[in-house]
C-alpha cells in the first residue's frame, strides 16, 4: 500500500447513508484520509424513488469527469445493491451506462489503470452486515434487512462496525473460500484503488 500522502481523493457514489458510512469507514481503516473522501452528492435529505437508478444515472457523468481530470490523484467508489438481480446484471447496467456498445457486449469499459471500484452487495448491504457482524452462515438471496439481529442496531453504527471488523479482522486473514461471492468481488475491486 502507498502512504497516506499518495492515496487518492475518493468520490463515493452510492445508494444511501449506510453504504456511504460503510465505504468511508473501510477506506479510513485502509489508511485513506477522511478529508479526502467525498460524497456524490450530499446524501442527507436526498429523496429518490429508486436508488439503483440514481447510481446508474450518475455513474457515467462521474467517470467522464474523472477521466477529464486524470492527471489528478483521484478515485471513484460505487456501491449499488444487487437486490433481486445478479452482480453481473448490475455491472452490465453500469457498463452500458458508461459505454453502451462495450457494455452490451459484456465488456468492462473501465481502463485497467483507472481507480474506479464497483461494489455490489448481494442481495443488499445488510447481507454484508449480517455476514460480517452477526453470522457467517448466511446467503445472498435472503433479505436480511428486517432481520431482528439487524434491526436491533442503528444502521449507521452497524455500517461502521462492520467496515471496521472487515478491514481489521477479516481482510488481513483473507476471505474464506465460502464467503459471500459479492464480498469476494469487492475485494478484487478494492485492488483497483490500492495498486
Amino acid at each position: 500500500m502507498t502512504s497516506k500522502d499518495h492515496k487518492p481523493e475518493v468520490v463515493i457514489l452510492c445508494e444511501d447513508i449506510a453504504h456511504e458510512r460503510f465505504i468511508r469507514q473501510y477506506l479510513i481503516c485502509c489508511g485513506f484520509e477522511e478529508r479526502k473522501i467525498k460524497n456524490f452528492p450530499n446524501l442527507k435529505g436526498r429523496k429518490v424513488n429508486n436508488n439503483n437508478d440514481f447510481v446508474i444515472k450518475h455513474y457515467a457523468p462521474l467517470v467522464k469527469s474523472y477521466r477529464r481530470k486524470n492527471f489528478q490523484n483521484r478515485a471513484i467508489v460505487v456501491m449499488i445493491d444487487a437486490d433481486t438481480n445478479s452482480i453481473n446484471d448490475i455491472l452490465r447496467s453500469l457498463h452500458i451506462a458508461l459505454d453502451e456498445p462495450e457494455g452490451k457486449l459484456n465488456r468492462d469499459p473501465r481502463l485497467p489503470n483507472e481507480k474506479i471500484a464497483i461494489f455490489v452487495p448481494a442481495r443488499n448491504i445488510e447481507t454484508w452486515f449480517y455476514y460480517i457482524s452477526i453470522e457467517r452462515n448466511c446467503d445472498e438471496t435472503t433479505d436480511y434487512k428486517n432481520s431482528p439481529a439487524i434491526r436491533k442496531w442503528d444502521s449507521i453504527d452497524l455500517a461502521k462496525a462492520s467496515a471496521t471488523k472487515l478491514s481489521r479482522e477479516i481482510c488481513p486473514q483473507g476471505l474464506d473460500s465460502n464467503a459471500l461471492s459479492s464480498l469476494h468481488h469487492a475485494c478484487d475491486e478494492l485492488r483497483r484503488l490500492l495498486d
